[in-house]
């Protein structure tokens, strides 16, 4: 095995086996099950909350009949005056009163702050409608008349009106399920990109600092090139990546067999998952090129800015501009979800360090054309290469330099050291 791949086995050998590596794995899907299973208890807690005792008051028989037939679950009394029922209240033997009063038009609802809340919709919805119909019969309308006017509901469906490959107009509702599950795509691109760089920018720095701290990089660069050497860590800790990566897709196939064994996916059968999947292709391949690009560039530029530190303690000092530079993105992008033609969005998209979270939603919107989507994977590409070329270019200046001055003052030096030496060449 060449000096390249004992570096790479080695760095993925170590992060691998670590235990950070486990819990990298394990987190995501241990807040997914607590956000699930508190998700679960408060809708119980809800569902549970949402019914109780309820005495109705000085009701006529027609609305005693109306609120019953509106009923869902709640425990009804109708033999409470007043007094009894601000008895009961007290003594929680009610949950609640509802006071009728002159026409039955404004009924009260009466409860204590620590009663349940106790839903009063479908008993709103259901008193609406008996006005509504009151009120008709008193104008005299006939039922004919009546269905004229509940059908005077207007509804604006919103038509997004593009332009497609082959230069052929297409109209898609706005509530087009197919529109959701590209957002939905562009969405998860962003959060799986940010999530990526927050975990990957500090092990591959610490991976350079640990060593250069050390005070044996003379030692390794004398026996391996400097270009060996970055590309060596850099290429280990892109398998560490795709090994999560993998180890996420195994485990998604494998609790969607469970479930499928279980009968648990009865209920997503009446949508049709793989035409919604089909129809939003174009945004998979291109959320997946532009994750893959956003995750490079910053792996790289986090390895460049680990060979400017000379104590490992300083090393989340170091990569905090970057961080808060994905920071920037990722708020960008979740902006862009509602405004994909603002200015500063179509802008920024163009931008290599904030594409990889805001061209998703665009593309997902189609508010961007296809020239705008190769140049910005071309620009990303390109941006990409100069970074790791200028990476490599200074890699062994950079790391046989010590500076307790900062980053800025380490590169002047590490500059003028890699230019003396490639003067002397």
């Amino acid at each position: 095995m060449n000096r390249l791949g004992v570096i790479i086995k080695e760095v993925y050998r170590k992060n691998v086996l670590s235990w950070s590596f486990f819990w990298m794995i394990a987190s995501p899907i241990i807040m997914v099950g607590v956000v699930l299973a508190i998700g679960y208890f408060i809708g119980s807690s809800q569902s549970d909350s949402s019914v109780g005792n309820i005495a109705v008051i000085d009701a006529n028989a027609e609305v005693q009949e109306i609120i019953e037939e509106a009923n869902v679950g709640n425990q009804i009394q109708f033999d409470y005056n007043r007094g009894q029922a601000e008895e009961a209240l007290q003594t929680d033997d009610l949950d609640g009163y509802l006071i009728f009063g002159d026409g039955d038009s404004n009924p009260m609802y009466y409860r204590k702050t620590t009663s349940k809340d106790i839903s009063l919709a479908p008993f709103e919805e259901a008193l609406s409608q008996y006005n509504f119909i009151n009120s008709a019969e008193e104008m005299g309308l006939t039922g004919e008349q009546l269905t004229q006017i509940q059908d005077t509901a207007v509804s604006i469906n919103s038509i997004n009106v593009s332009r497609n490959e082959a230069g052929e107009v297409v109209e898609q509702s706005a509530q087009d399920p197919v529109r959701f599950v590209r957002i939905g795509i562009a969405y998860a691109v962003s959060i799986i990109v940010f999530i990526f760089i927050m975990n990957y920018v500090s092990i591959i720095s610490q991976e350079i600092a640990v060593e250069k701290g050390s005070r044996i990089m003379e030692i390794i660069l004398s026996s391996v090139s400097p270009t060996a050497h970055f590309l060596g860590k850099l290429i280990g800790i892109l398998l560490v990546i795709l090994t999560q990566i993998v180890i996420y897709i195994g485990l998604y196939f494998l609790i969607s067999l469970v479930l499928r064994q279980l009968n648990l996916l009865d209920s997503f059968e009446e949508f049709n998952i793989g035409e919604l999947l089909q129809g939003s292709s174009n945004v998979i391949i291109i959320g997946i090129i532009y994750a893959v690009s956003g995750i490079l560039i910053y792996t790289v530029l986090a390895g460049f800015l680990g060979s400017l530190v000379s104590k490992t303690e300083d090393v989340n000092k170091t990569i905090t501009p970057i961080v808060f530079i994905a920071l920037g993105g990722f708020y960008v992008g979740m902006f862009a979800l509602d405004s994909t033609n603002n200015s500063l969005v179509r802008i920024t998209s163009q931008i290599p360090l904030f594409t990889p979270f805001i061209m998703p939603f665009r593309v997902a919107a189609e508010t961007v054309s296809s020239t705008e989507i190769v140049i910005s994977i071309i620009v990303s590409v390109l941006f990409m290469a100069f970074v790791l070329w200028f990476s490599l270019l200074f890699y062994k200046s950079n790391v046989l330099v010590y500076s307790d001055k900062g980053m800025v003052n380490a590169f002047k030096r590490s500059f003028a050291l890699g230019k003396s030496e490639r003067a002397s060449k």
